[in-house]
């Protein structure tokens, strides 16, 4: 069996395990449009499960920048906004 005991710690458990899991999955993609196209299809998944709007400026930015956060700032992609750490 496997236990999330067993599996990494959550950077950020609101998103849950399977976010946590596409972002570390979009860090091995090498073509950069795709990897690109794999990291905004992953802060569409991100707004749906907090019930958030992309549409909203400041949401779009915090969303990206948990994405970044997730992935240890490591993810080589096009970011739409400025990232900040946190």
């Amino acid at each position: 069996m496997d236990y999330n005991t067993n599996r990494p710690h959550l950077k950020m458990p609101s998103y849950g395990r399977n976010v946590q899991q596409m972002v570390e999955e979009c860090l091995t993609v090498e073509n950069p449009a795709e990897r690109q196209e794999y990291a905004e299809r992953i802060v569409e998944i991100m707004a749906v499960l907090t019930q958030q709007s992309l549409r909203n400026g400041e949401v779009k930015q915090k969303l990206w920048n948990h994405l970044a956060f997730i992935a240890d700032y490591k993810l080589d992609i096009t970011y739409p906004c400025e990232i900040n750490r946190m």
